[in-house]
């Protein structure tokens, strides 16, 4: 793994990079940093190129900035497209990057997921939504009536509450696994 600093849109950036093949962006949750995804990182970088990053601290109003962000991180690394996986704050600068980036996304998953305010049926790439049955932020409806929105989005529910993810990572893995295999199949 590659740990390395960038400054992106005025302030430095930590970014880790590990892996070979189609690139994954991770975005963070709200108060969430890098290093959350190591269990993914581990079970992905074998076939996928994982990148994490520490992104500025923001309130949900820098959703805008955020996105900018990530897509400037993009362009740092020389990647034109990639995967993006978004939990919770994380899902609505998915849903950003898709909306104003869309050339940007070959996919996204997002989990514990809120709806983006803007036109979600102009969110053409494939979607995988995740939520569990017994979270409580957002409650796992919202996310479902999020899947119900995007033109092109499967819904799979996971077990636990709103910290599925890192309780059940081999779980929420294997369920992105797939996911990225189906997109591989389907585009082959």
């Amino acid at each position: 793994m590659t740990t390395a600093t960038a400054t992106i849109n005025g302030i430095g950036i930590q970014y880790d990079l590990s892996g070979a093949g189609p690139p994954i962006l991770f975005l963070n949750g709200h108060g969430v940093r890098a290093a959350h995804w190591e269990r993914q990182r581990r079970a992905l970088e074998a076939r996928y190129r994982v990148i994490t990053f520490d992104d500025r601290t923001a309130a949900v109003g820098d959703v805008p900035q955020m996105a900018d962000d990530a897509v400037a991180l993009l362009d740092h690394l020389g990647i034109e497209r990639a995967h993006l996986v978004g939990p919770s704050t994380g899902s609505l600068v998915a849903q950003e990057i898709a909306l104003r980036y869309s050339e940007r996304v070959r996919s996204l998953t997002l989990a514990s997921a809120w709806p983006h305010p803007g036109p979600l049926d102009h969110i053409t790439q494939p979607v995988l939504v995740l939520a569990a049955a017994e979270a409580t932020l957002p409650p796992p409806q919202v996310s479902l009536e999020l899947a119900r929105a995007l033109p092109n989005a499967r819904f799979e529910w996971m077990p636990g509450g709103s910290c599925f993810i890192t309780q059940h990572s081999d779980r929420f893995c294997a369920a992105l696994l797939a996911f990225l295999d189906w997109l591989g199949a389907a585009s082959a």
